[in-house]
């Protein structure tokens, strides 16, 4: 939705596997399109947006199949959600994908 991949991994302490607590980055493709340290301190920024975004619908929903729904639907998650996509995409047009000029 906000144009931003990450794994789900898990991490020490999570109860299942299935629920993993962690996240991983694809830190080697990024350094491939030219980023930079400070590259990804921005990418921290949108993640944390992300998760805040995604906090928001957690915590008025109960089922996943409702926090998608919300996800989808609420007016205001919806707002927040196009805002970050922006920003990303705005972000990423900086560092064209190697074998990919127009990306």
């Amino acid at each position: 939705l906000a144009h931003i991949t990450i794994n789900k991994n898990s991490v020490p302490g999570d109860k299942s596997a299935m629920v993993p607590g962690g996240i991983r980055l694809g830190t080697p493709a990024m350094t491939s399109r030219g980023l930079k340290e400070d590259d990804f301190k921005q990418i921290v920024e949108f993640l944390h947006e992300a998760i805040l975004i995604s906090s928001q619908a957690k915590e008025k929903t109960k089922t996943l199949k409702d926090y998608k729904q919300f996800l989808l639907n609420d007016p205001t998650i919806q707002a927040n959600i196009k805002t970050l996509a922006d920003k990303v995409i705005q972000f990423a047009q900086k560092f064209p994908m190697p074998g990919y000029p127009d990306h």
